[in-house]
């Protein structure tokens, strides 16, 4: 539900904290990820040319999810 972490954002978390070193909150960002994630591998994009993702923020968040992440 709205507000709560789902698995798919917890793992797209913990890829880009691995891959990138960049740090998501599990609810907002990391679902948001998820999406484009998911939208990358289901080729929703065009080929040609960059695809911006915003991070607004909301890493602190990641704390409260510690044991899970």
């Amino acid at each position: 539900g709205y507000g709560t972490p789902n698995d798919e954002g917890m793992e797209a978390v913990k890829l880009l904290a691995r891959l990138e070193g960049i740090l998501l909150d599990p609810v907002y960002t990391g679902k948001a990820m998820a999406g484009l994630i998911d939208g990358i591998a289901r080729k929703r994009f065009k080929d040609e040319g960059p695809i911006l993702f915003v991070h607004t923020g909301g890493a602190p968040a990641l704390f409260a999810y510690h044991p899970h992440v």
